[in-house]
């Protein structure tokens, strides 16, 4: 996998901040690398926050199963 353009980042982060600034649930950003979901330290920093004690389980619909579809120009 290539190395991320700065920009790309950039995009990413700010879509996140929006995202985490109009919800009450989580943003889980990340990767996918060799077939497993690889999360972000901001994103696990967040959960550990969040939910300290939880033992909680979810179901990410929006995963992107495509991800050259979901790449961010």
């Amino acid at each position: 996998m290539a190395t991320p353009n700065p920009n790309e980042i950039a995009h990413l982060t700010a879509a996140a901040k929006t995202l985490q600034d109009n919800r009450t649930g989580l943003v889980l950003t990340g990767r996918i690398t060799n077939g497993k979901l690889i999360l972000d330290k901001a994103t696990e920093q967040e959960i550990a926050t969040k939910f300290a004690q939880a033992d909680v389980a979810f179901v990410a619909m929006n995963s992107p199963f495509d991800p050259n579809s979901q790449i961010v120009q």
